[in-house]
């Protein structure tokens, strides 16, 4: 456990985030996350501020654990958000859409995959952007993992990182999983030795077969 504690230190968080790129954006940045960037890369990448990374993931955690597990939806129709969501779910017990969302979802009764949540998480509001248009039409509040590129007018929270990363997903995620569950008080020593960042990153062998 003690090396547990020495991984999320703040100095060895931030370490184990930029080696897994979540501070990287992209070539393009929108007004509203210029307040994010760090700086400019000389090929012209926009790099994020890591601490504001970390910051929102702590926000968005115990903004989470102020509801019901089964009221909270996780999208990502992202193929390395896929694998990252359906984790994180397990672990947190949210519930999980992936790979696609189908339109109507929060606005359609008809409809057998009609949900009503009270909170939405979404890891790219690009890709996921028919959940984040209905998630403001049922006017329900949206978190956000948003690059320098992410129009965010219909973000609540804003989680500012590299949010289209092979390995930035997953970590993002893992890390995120961990912070719902002590905001819940139900992180216990054993849960999270259990809980590692390889089990989120499984979706590598996925996309080499695709």
């Amino acid at each position: 456990m003690s090396e547990e504690r020495k991984s999320e230190s703040a100095e060895n968080l931030q370490e184990l985030f930029v080696k897994n790129g979540l501070y990287i954006g992209s070539r393009i940045k929108v007004k509203h996350m210029e307040k994010f960037i760090y700086r400019l890369r000389p090929d012209g990448v926009y790099l994020i501020d890591i601490n504001k990374t970390i910051e929102r993931l702590n926000i968005a955690a115990k903004f989470i654990s102020y509801f019901k597990p089964e009221e909270v939806v996780v999208v990502s129709t992202h193929i390395y958000g896929i694998n990252p969501v359906k984790k994180f779910c397990e672990h947190t017990r949210c519930v999980p859409i992936v790979e696609h969302f189908e339109p109507g979802t929060f606005t359609n009764p008809s409809l057998k995959t009609y949900l009503e949540p009270e909170l939405v998480l979404v890891s790219d509001p690009r890709y996921d952007s028919q959940a984040v248009i209905e998630a403001k039409i049922a006017r329900i509040p949206v978190i956000g993992m948003c690059s320098t590129d992410n129009v965010i007018s219909n973000v609540d929270l804003v989680i500012p990182m590299n949010n289209r990363g092979r390995l930035a997903l997953p970590y993002a995620f893992w890390y995120l999983a961990k912070r719902v569950l002590i905001e819940r008080g139900e992180l216990t020593p054993e849960l999270a030795e259990r809980i590692k960042p390889e089990e989120f990153l499984q979706i590598r062998s996925q996309a080499a077969r695709a």
